[in-house]
């Protein structure tokens, strides 16, 4: 993720920054379609019924979106609920991008074919090398279909929670965002006496 002459950008900066670019796109829909999406990412309990996404395609979202955002020492993608706010967004405001995501996701499938031995599943690859692999087919294969990945993944870490990502505010977390929305004077220095 560097370019020539320039430092290494960290994690946090990296996803602090790419994440209100690229969840701009998904989180500017319907208020009503988003609180319903909300109210559907939120559901507890580990039997979730996915409304668009097959298990196949859930099993390798969820490897694609934890290698994006990865659990460690801070929560990643699958604390964030990604997976299940990508499908509810997919069955409700959402719809006309399931396309390009499934197309993404064969296309993907077909990668690593051809890089591992006849074997489709991103998600078999051994999470050590999954960063390594998605790197080498974003340079492949460039933005049409990494976006599909990369924008959900972004919308569903970082938008308001009310939206159905970003569960238990995990995204707002790990950007260091407090989630004041009630803000005592003065507001700045424009405020003082």
């Amino acid at each position: 993720m560097t370019e020539k002459g320039n430092s290494p950008l960290g994690r946090r900066d990296f996803v602090a920054t790419l994440g209100g670019v690229a969840a701009s796109a998904w989180v500017a829909a319907n208020p009503e379609s988003l609180r319903a999406a909300a109210a559907f990412a939120a559901q507890a309990g580990t039997q979730v019924r996915y409304q668009v996404l097959t298990p196949a395609q859930v099993r390798e979202l969820d490897a694609v979106t934890s290698t994006i955002v990865p659990t460690d020492d801070t929560p990643g993608a699958r604390e964030a609920r990604v997976v299940r706010f990508i499908d509810r967004s997919l069955a409700t405001w959402a719809k006309d991008q399931k396309p390009q995501i499934e197309a993404a996701l064969k296309v993907l499938s077909d990668f690593v074919a051809a890089q591992r031995n006849g074997n489709r599943s991103f998600a078999a690859i051994p999470a050590t090398e999954r960063t390594k692999v998605l790197e080498a087919f974003e340079q492949a294969h460039g933005a049409e279909f990494s976006g599909a990945f990369w924008f959900p993944t972004m919308s569903g870490m970082f938008s308001n929670p009310s939206y159905g990502g970003n569960f238990n505010k995990v995204g707002w977390s790990l950007m260091g965002f407090r989630d004041q929305f009630s803000w005592a004077a003065p507001f700045g220095y424009y405020d003082r006496g």
